[in-house]
């Protein structure tokens, strides 16, 4: 395969050559490294996701929203929020 050359690389594909080149010049102890902390790096980016805290939904703008389907009346709605709000353990008065 012909070797492409380096004027013909966009500025993306120079930046992923010059990663690709450090990373084959890295000894097996460094490589090592590099992969233990990009996946520690991931592990706790994914935990402090999971720890934030979602908004709690608004029942009311749902219900309005559900009320606009065709067959839904006033009495299937009021049993729609009941199980919306045991489920989601929410209060709104």
């Amino acid at each position: 395969m012909a070797k492409k050359r380096n004027c013909r690389r966009t500025n993306d594909e120079n930046r992923i050559h010059e990663k690709a080149v450090k990373m084959r010049k890295m000894t097996d102890e460094q490589l090592v490294h590099y992969v233990e902390d990009r996946v520690e790096k991931a592990r706790s980016e994914g935990y402090n996701k999971r720890k934030k805290k979602h908004d709690t939904p608004d029942i009311d703008k749902i219900i309005k929203e559900i009320v606009l389907i065709k067959g839904i009346g006033t009495v299937k709605a009021d049993k729609i929020r009941e199980i919306l709000e045991s489920n989601l353990e929410v209060c709104n008065g």
